[in-house]
């Protein structure tokens, strides 16, 4: 394999690298004292009552949140 070649996948790994670590993760749900468990029950919930309203997706969102919010749960990073 030429040296040039072996450096521009070289070069092309440690991009990737440095891009996978640059990434921010995204926000979760949070509330003290409360399990990952017990969130990922919450949300379940609100998702299966919104699913019984004819929303958009947009207002299916919101209506999310205010659920989460409702139940004492935050968004954050």
């Amino acid at each position: 394999m030429p040296p040039s070649l072996l450096r521009s996948i070289l070069l092309v790994a440690v991009a990737l690298l440095v891009s996978a670590c640059a990434t921010p993760k995204p926000p979760t749900w949070q509330k003290e004292g409360v399990s990952a468990e017990e969130t990922r029950t919450a949300y379940a919930e609100c998702r299966y009552e919104i699913g019984m309203s004819d929303k958009t997706q947009a207002e299916g969102q919101q209506l999310l949140n205010y659920c989460m919010e409702r139940h004492g749960f935050r968004l954050r990073p």
